[in-house]
């Protein structure tokens, strides 16, 4: 009887996994499909001259960072593409190493742990919510804008896995483990190295710190460390611990408060620029519904923790003091992705403003895809 109920558990869940992963996958799939019914821009920004031949739906896909991240795996590093963070790379070059081109390679990774972060999404959510309401929260990140970075190139779905995993062991007092995956999340994206303050809050409110000390306190640390360890690269390879950091000038990034930002962004709508226009109006319209979202579920929800709520606002918040002149609000409406909180607080709008949610977001999903494979800047 046991064997019985651990087959149907795991039915169930693989149903219920594959559900809001299939409805993403057939929007993006087939709004590619159709991309070709509208106007195209030029390759824009830094092309990978290595990489050669790609089957024609994988290269609808290979556009912007795309490039640099196949391109570092074919080449290694140089000092100003050390602001990639290496996960992704290493795994596109032990994925290559089958026979398959980078290209291939990074599309196969990304697709892989985009199904993985819909299943860790589910474990994690379900230790804090019911089955109806972790649903909810999958079908808000299937149909998420910008979620068709998941299928392209990019770190944001081995990022968020590795977060939500980070969040799944820690919320089961599993210390070391979520450590571990808090220092491949910062090994994967700076930001990771944030997750040292869930560890530490759930640490925290486990009691763990109080009474006998254990080893496990350290567990936190682990995220640090490996930013530590990438430091430790730049330093060796480029002479300069935060070549990471100081790189980004090249990429035209400075510091700015975000209220500046935001108006500076705002006052770039309406601008002839074809190619980043849709970006920059995006950056503006998420970047606001973000905060309000994190700011009502701070202010009146009670059912959220604490700790998903800490993470949130530095997610949000962090990224949002880094501009440039010519995207004020550079690639928020990306970031704000892996801010895995607000699907919790869209999970829980009531029944017909989520179906308007669901609805509007799976058109512009739809949309930004077309623009994003026809070389419009999305994020």
């Amino acid at each position: 009887m046991e064997a019985v109920s651990a087959a149907r558990t795991l039915f169930l869940f693989i149903g219920r996994v594959w559900r809001p992963f299939l409805l993403h996958s057939a929007i993006v799939l087939l709004s590619a499909w159709l991309s070709d019914a509208f106007p195209s821009h030029s390759p824009a920004g830094f092309v990978n001259p290595y990489l050669g031949d790609t089957p024609p739906l994988a290269n609808l896909f290979l556009k912007w960072d795309a490039h640099w991240y196949t391109y570092i795996a074919a080449q290694g590093y140089d000092a100003k593409s050390v602001v990639f963070f290496p996960v992704l790379i290493v795994f596109i070059r032990i994925v290559a190493c089958l026979g398959l081109s980078h290209a291939v390679a990074g599309l196969l990774v990304c697709n892989l742990f985009t199904l993985l972060s819909f299943a860790v999404m589910h474990a994690a959510f379900r230790q804090d919510f019911s089955d109806r309401f972790t649903d909810k929260a999958l079908l808000a990140y299937a149909v998420m804008p910008t979620s068709f970075f998941l299928n392209s190139v990019y770190t944001e779905p081995i990022f968020l896995t590795f977060a939500l995993a980070c969040v799944y062991f820690a919320r089961r007092g599993d210390w070391w483990s979520a450590g571990s995956c808090a220092a491949l999340a910062t090994l994967t994206r700076n930001l990771g190295v944030f997750l040292f303050f869930f560890v530490a809050y759930e640490l925290y409110l486990s009691r763990k710190v109080v009474g006998r000390p254990t080893w496990e306190l350290l567990s936190p640390f682990l995220a640090p460390a490996a930013l530590l360890g990438y430091m430790g690269f730049n330093a060796f390879f480029c002479g300069d611990s935060l070549a990471f950091v100081h790189s980004q000038q090249a990429w035209g990034r400075y510091f700015a408060w975000p209220p500046e930002s935001y108006i500076r962004n705002l006052g770039l709508l309406g601008s002839f620029w074809p190619n980043t226009q849709a970006g920059i109006s995006l950056d503006a319209f998420l970047v606001l519904a973000g905060f309000a979202g994190l700011s009502y579920a701070t202010i009146f929800s009670r059912h959220i923790p604490g700790s998903y709520l800490l993470i949130g606002w530095l997610w949000f918040l962090i990224p949002l003091f880094s501009t440039s002149s010519f995207l004020p609000l550079y690639s928020m409406s990306r970031f704000l992705l892996v801010v895995f909180p607000l699907y919790v607080f869209y999970a829980g709008m009531p029944k017909a403003l989520f179906t308007c949610f669901l609805v509007v977001n799976a058109l512009l999903l739809s949309l930004c895809t077309i623009m994003f494979v026809n070389w419009y800047w999305i994020g």
